[in-house]
């Protein structure tokens, strides 16, 4: 709840009038920030012009000073293989956290759509490829602060946090999944980060292999995409086993 009202108050401070919530008793929570404000919207506020120097241009393709951990990665990388899996299965939304907290009470089931999804994979893919520095080390691994999520590296945490999902109850990760599914959305996640040109969307990745359990076919349909994306940016959205 601290965290919904610190981005609402965010968001107000930064110009919006309101404010989307996923769930209507999330509005009680949110609401005062526009009321203290005691104006129906933002109107009368000034707020300084935009800029268009080279730097600006320079910002919009950086990675931003953060926060970058390990165990950041290693959750990006659990809840994009989880959401997968449940988008697969026919589920678009999912109260999904972390393998390693699976057994915390503590650590709350967040609800996550294709909007977070996306968002997990894209960071991944911007640490890896503009190679950011870690701003913490980690034991685990080795890795030290100011080293990169190196290829190396990614693919040993995917190794390790897919092991923990097919090691996971069914209360977290449906048994039936793990043979099936799983293995196509850990092939998404596999070449979405690991794709040199960023792919368009993670969402058309995971259209065109709905309803489709074979490993291989999957395989054959994320290098069409990634090839035509990093090719003639031709975008293929078309699940073929639908394409009437």
């Amino acid at each position: 709840m601290k965290k919904a009202v610190a981005g609402a108050e965010r968001e107000q401070r930064e110009g919006a009038s309101g404010k989307w919530v996923a769930h209507w008793k999330m509005v009680h929570i949110v609401r005062p920030v526009w009321e203290r404000a005691g104006e129906d919207n933002q109107l009368g506020r000034s707020f300084p012009p935009l800029t268009y120097t080279p730097e600006d241009a320079v910002a919009l393709v950086s990675a931003e000073p953060a926060p970058r951990t390990v165990r950041g990665a290693r959750e990006l990388l659990s809840v994009g293989l989880q959401y997968g899996n449940a988008f697969l299965r026919g589920f678009q939304a999912a109260a999904l956290k972390p393998a390693d907290a699976f057994d915390d009470d503590d650590v709350l089931y967040l609800m996550e759509d294709m909007a977070t999804g996306e968002i997990r994979l894209s960071i991944l893919w911007e640490w890896l490829h503009k190679q950011a520095p870690f701003t913490d080390g980690d034991a685990e691994t080795g890795a030290r602060a100011g080293d990169t999520l190196s290829p190396a590296l990614f693919a040993r945490l995917l190794e390790e946090e897919h092991a923990k999902l097919l090691a996971a109850d069914g209360r977290d990760v449906h048994d039936d999944s793990k043979a099936t599914t799983l293995p196509v959305a850990r092939a998404i996640v596999e070449g979405y980060v690991g794709a040199p040109v960023k792919p368009t969307w993670y969402i058309d990745l995971l259209n065109r292999s709905l309803g489709n359990d074979d490993l291989a076919v999957a395989r054959e349909r994320i290098a069409a995409y990634l090839e035509s994306g990093a090719g003639d940016g031709t975008r293929l959205t078309a699940n073929p086993d639908f394409d009437t």
